[in-house]
């Protein structure tokens, strides 16, 4: 996922470079139909939009939208007891590890639109059609809360990165918002975009909020100053369904 937000970001500033029209803003999402009916999450995050006339003097823009949202965030710390027996049942030792388990549910979309500006002056409303795609993801860290940090070996004190469950669908919509002018190409950009998504497996933040660790390394093969990714196991059974969104925008945009 950080891959992918650098690659955006790098996308954005070069698109930005020979936009005629960018902006910036904060963004809620609502899930809607079905996706309301398995979770009721709303989504924070931001917005980066650019577009380009058709036309020089013509009002109507084809352009590119990145939308990420974090729609379900929590931690909680747990004392994980594990006990290291033989094949054949002999007790070898015990693990006494503090750990703290964050896990965050995540949007990412990205989508192609054409939009229609009204050309008044002070405000300028417009209407608008998307369409591309939406990646939905769990991601999950375990850290390492014991004083001396010896399970962990990175600096910030993570034992375990792990993407529990990923998905891409399609998706498209439809929307419009109005600009209020500031100066001469500054605007107040207020958006509302309604998104049709596919169907896709995801968590709500009340799944994650119940998983516990197990201890599942091999009695042979453990190393208990650095617990590995497969020594650790959770395990619950995901939520599925259609992945309506409703996205209410604000932020700032630039025409130049």
């Amino acid at each position: 996922m950080k891959k992918l937000l650098i690659a955006t970001l790098v996308i954005f500033i070069s698109f930005s470079s020979i936009a005629q029209m960018g902006s910036l803003g904060f963004s809620v999402g609502v899930p809607r139909n079905d996706f309301r009916e398995n979770t009721d999450a709303n989504g924070f995050g931001f917005d980066l939009s650019v577009a380009f006339p058709f036309q020089k003097g013509v009002p109507i823009y084809a352009g590119i939208d990145f939308n990420y949202m974090v729609y379900g965030r929590n931690a909680q710390n747990e004392d994980l007891v594990a006990e290291i027996r033989s094949s054949q049942g002999t007790l070898l030792g015990q693990l006494d590890i503090p750990l703290r388990i964050v896990n965050t549910n995540s949007l990412f979309g990205t989508h192609a639109f054409i939009r229609a500006v009204a050309p008044f002056s002070d405000i300028q409303p417009y209407a608008e059609g998307l369409i591309g795609f939406r990646y939905i993801s769990t991601n999950t860290k375990i850290l390492d809360r014991s004083n001396d940090r010896r399970y962990s070996s990175d600096d910030d004190d993570v034992i375990v990165r792990k993407t529990i469950l990923d998905d891409f669908v399609f998706s498209y919509g439809f929307g419009g918002g109005l600009m209020f002018k500031v100066s001469s190409n500054l605007f107040i950009d207020l958006r509302v975009n309604y998104f049709l998504g596919e169907r896709a497996q995801f968590f709500d933040g009340t799944d994650t909020e119940a998983w516990s660790v197990e201890f599942t390394g091999s009695e042979a093969a453990y190393d208990p100053a650095n617990i590995q990714q497969g020594d650790l196991d959770f395990s619950t059974e995901a939520r599925e369904s259609t992945t309506d969104l409703l996205v209410v925008k604000f932020g700032v945009a630039a025409k130049f």
